[in-house]
């Protein structure tokens, strides 16, 4: 994959996210924010994942208040991004979402 590449399939993901979650913000249940390739959750008690690209790895970072740091790769046969255990992206953060905010998408 080169740069441009990355920068288009990273940034797809990221609309993506930010656009299953427009709903619970909403209502008020999360604070989403996006900016310069940054997806940044907010829940009422303060805690925050932040979903941003890193180009210089080619990958999509999530830092999570229940799973740390965590970096994910584009999985070509998937075609998803996913950590080397397999997890892939999306699921991870929405099962997160919805067992620290009860929010489901």
């Amino acid at each position: 994959m080169n740069e441009t590449q990355y920068h288009q399939m990273a940034d797809a993901a990221l609309e993506q996210i930010a656009e299953m979650l427009e709903k619970p913000d909403a209502k008020g249940m999360i604070e989403l924010e996006v900016q310069g390739g940054i997806v940044t959750i907010e829940l009422d008690d303060g805690k925050q994942f932040i979903v941003s690209k890193h180009a210089p790895s080619k990958q999509i970072w999530l830092s999570s208040p229940l799973s740390g740091g965590l970096h994910f790769s584009y999985d070509n046969a998937h075609q998803d991004w996913r950590l080397a255990d397999q997890r892939s992206l999306q699921p991870l953060l929405l099962a997160e979402l919805k067992q620290l905010a009860g929010v489901e998408v």
